[in-house]
């Protein structure tokens, strides 16, 4: 999504660890079930932010995430996002993120969001905690 800074993606996959062992320094995990790299991370941060879609988390929740991620960035940190399947959770993280990020209304950065990964698609739980975000956002 930023190159060399962020990524996102679903499930990791025994040959994705190869990638985060060369080029990731910060995993956040937004499944229900932790990571288990295959080799030593304790040099690195893994930060494990479980989302169930049938309950999104509060409006600091995501106030809090979006400017962790944020912070990981600006710190020099490489950052992989990443949920199960990496379409709704993800969907919505990424979309709070580049709202915050970029200044952007909920709408704009998914369609910004979509032109990288079409199937994109926040649960509509999601999208009115979206809709949350963006007006305070637009209050600061």
């Amino acid at each position: 999504m930023i190159s060399g800074r962020l990524y996102i993606g679903g499930r990791i996959r025994k040959f994705d660890w190869n990638f985060i062992y060369s080029h990731i320094s910060a995993i956040i995990n937004l499944q229900i079930k932790q990571d288990q790299p295959p080799f030593d991370f304790s040099h690195r941060i893994m930060i494990w932010a479980p989302l169930t879609l049938s309950s999104p988390p509060s409006l600091q929740w995501t106030m809090d995430m979006t400017n962790l991620i944020s912070n990981l960035i600006d710190s020099g940190y490489s950052v992989l996002l990443h949920d199960t399947a990496g379409i709704q959770r993800l969907g919505f993280v990424i979309t709070a993120f580049y709202m915050q990020r970029f200044s952007l209304g909920r709408d704009q950065a998914l369609s910004v969001i979509r032109q990288r990964k079409s199937d994109i698609n926040p649960p509509e739980n999601y999208m009115n905690l979206l809709t949350q975000f963006e007006a305070y956002l637009q209050s600061l």
